[in-house]
């Protein structure tokens, strides 16, 4: 599976595309990392836990480390990182971290 595949997969286990990511949550400066298997994300939306940034990355045991972070000018502040997240709880857990809403 190529990465671009990966990075729309991760997308997609968090219950959207990138379009629709981007009207429930303000996401914008979407970047992939194709060594790292990651898909990263600002997000404008006030979140629980003041996190701006989301980083999820695809671990070699198939599942997920998920860090929330606080970025303000050119300093980076880790909020929370989870490991070991399998696909069906990425979406539960932005939502349960942040207190934004990824669906209607």
């Amino acid at each position: 599976m190529s990465f671009a595949n990966t990075a729309t997969l991760i997308l997609n286990q968090l219950g959207y595309s990138m379009s629709r990511l981007v009207t429930m949550t303000g996401a914008k400066n979407f970047s992939r990392c194709d060594e790292n298997k990651y898909v990263a994300f600002r997000f404008t939306a006030k979140a629980a836990n003041r996190a701006n940034y989301c980083k999820i990355t695809l671990d070699q045991t198939d599942t997920y480390t998920v860090e929330f972070g606080y970025i303000r000018g050119f300093k980076y502040t880790v909020r929370s990182t989870d490991s070991g997240v399998y696909n069906d709880m990425l979406k539960s857990l932005f939502e349960s971290k942040t207190g934004l809403r990824l669906s209607l």
